[in-house]
């Protein structure tokens, strides 16, 4: 059986952007206002080092060539016409299971050139372990995943398929939630945070992850930037714990479409023709929208549901869309698996195009299609209705304050 060696290191890091609670900025200007986009110092060291790869030329190509169209209709759909991202992207890796485990002889995010990493995210009060020197067996993992605890970085022992988690170290390192350019750009400032960069966890959301992307987006103070993830059979690229984040500075319908609540901190969004489950920060912790957020996914893959998740700026639940009442909005979608490498049609349904954003892979498409076409495409992925309402009963029991206090 190939043996893939892993070195884990403790080595002194000088690329580490260290945060504290304080920089977390829960409040940006909205869409309606038509200001300018503020900067952050997050921002701002993101952007200066992701302009110097453009400049150095670590990228596949520039992203001058990007034109877009805002589609007619409603739901104003953004269309981006971007052909060398088609053509030039890494391939795929074949996917066939949501619980595929990682597997070291392909590519994953410990194969990047240093040149690639912007940074490493730290909060200032985390405690990191030491790294050592560990052999990890291709398949061994066989599907273990982190659990993460309260504080969202101890690691516990849990069962998958059978095998622990003995070959993931007992703390992962908070100093390496690795932020690294996408060569492949989609839109400007497009990277990935990779958190617990050596641990190699397959593409399975965790607690802690989840807090990780709250914590970027709230350092952000960028109403268009964005983070998304896409789980195994739901367009995932490669199989190692991942979430693309970039800037878009145009409004998307996620922005500001209504959500009916359910029951606590659960609402649902059906404002596309995918229907999903949100959550907001508004009236909630960091902490307690991680744990409620990873609560979903959690139950998704257990239940081998496919899903998709976006994280954004946009205004209040039950605001108006010109409200100048903003949060931290979350999205979650169960959807119908993909099976195998990507498809080659205008686009793929992903957390992007879920949230209405649309990278467009051929000219013709670009040009004609419209608010009808794009629905059809997107209304595919969907979840038979009666599974999808079953979901939804499950959820809101879960959410249900007797039962939640029944599970503790």
């Amino acid at each position: 059986m190939l043996l893939r060696k892993i070195v884990l290191t403790a080595a002194k890091m000088s690329n580490v952007f260290e945060y504290s609670t304080k920089d977390l900025i829960h409040l940006t200007n909205s869409w309606s206002q038509d200001e300018p986009f503020e900067l952050s110092q997050f921002d701002e060291e993101l952007r200066k080092r992701w302009e110097a790869a453009m400049k150095n030329g670590v990228f596949r190509y520039d992203i001058d060539h990007i034109t877009t169209r805002i589609i007619p209709g409603p739901k104003h759909y953004v269309a981006q016409l971007n052909l060398p991202r088609a053509k030039e992207r890494r391939k795929p890796q074949d996917i066939r299971s949501i619980n595929q485990p990682f597997n070291g002889s392909e590519f994953n995010f410990t194969w990047v050139d240093q040149k690639e990493v912007v940074f490493y995210l730290k909060r200032k009060n985390c405690q990191s372990a030491l790294r050592k020197c560990e052999t990890v067996e291709d398949g061994i993992h066989d599907g273990a995943q982190q659990v993460d605890s309260e504080d969202g970085f101890e690691a516990k022992q849990v069962m998958y398929n059978g095998m622990s988690d003995s070959q993931i170290l007992s703390k992962t390192d908070c100093n390496r939630n690795a932020v690294i350019i996408n060569v492949s750009p989609m839109e400007y400032g497009h990277v990935l945070l990779v958190p617990h960069i050596d641990a190699c966890l397959t593409q399975m959301l965790t607690e802690s992850s989840i807090q990780a992307c709250l914590e970027m987006i709230l350092l952000s103070k960028h109403r268009g930037f964005r983070i998304g993830f896409n789980s195994l059979c739901a367009f995932a690229s490669v199989n190692h714990l991942h979430f693309h984040a970039y800037y878009l500075e145009h409004e998307l319908i996620i922005d500001h479409c209504p959500a009916q609540h359910l029951v606590g901190g659960l609402h649902e969004m059906t404002a596309i023709p995918v229907p999903g489950f949100a959550f907001q920060l508004h009236n909630s912790t960091v902490k307690d929208l991680s744990r409620h957020v990873y609560k979903v996914s959690s139950f998704f893959h257990k239940a081998d549901i496919a899903h998709n998740l976006f994280i954004n700026r946009g205004v209040v639940f039950g605001e108006e869309r010109h409200s100048v009442n903003t949060t931290v909005r979350v999205f979650i979608w169960p959807r119908r698996k993909f099976i195998g490498t990507k498809s080659a049609e205008e686009f793929n349904v992903a957390s992007i195009e879920l949230a209405g954003h649309l990278p467009i892979r051929e000219e013709k498409g670009y040009e004609t299609l419209t608010e009808e076409c794009v629905d059809a495409i997107i209304a595919d992925s969907q979840l038979p209705h009666g599974h999808y309402e079953q979901l939804k009963q499950q959820l809101v029991e879960m959410f249900t304050p007797a039962h939640s206090l029944q599970e503790s």
